[in-house]
């Protein structure tokens, strides 16, 4: 590629997993990725995209815990305080692409 071009890319997609059923986990689910390629971005900014993406779905209330995750450094988890529960769930999972 001559020039560097700043993209972004998501998708949707329906999920199957052989789990165990509970609460918090189910065989079935949507799954959102996404990847936004740019200069400059840091962990703020994927904790910024984060945050008004969740905001946009009606949940406000959010914790990030860092985690490991082989793909990418650095990598967090992402909960959710579930009022039903009453305790925080996870929601989401992420990270940075190492250069």
């Amino acid at each position: 590629q001559e020039k560097f071009t700043p993209v972004k890319f998501f998708s949707i997609d329906r999920v199957f997993r052989n789990e165990s059923l509970d609460a918090t986990h189910l065989a079935e689910f949507h799954q959102v990725e996404g990847v936004v390629a740019d200069r400059g971005l840091t962990l703020g900014h994927l904790m910024g995209t984060l945050r008004q993406f969740f905001t946009k779905l009606g949940i406000s209330q959010l914790r990030f815990k860092p985690a490991y995750n082989p793909y990418t450094e650095p990598s967090m988890e992402v909960f959710s305080y579930h009022e039903g529960l009453k305790k925080w769930v996870e929601v989401g999972n992420s990270g940075v692409f190492r250069p």
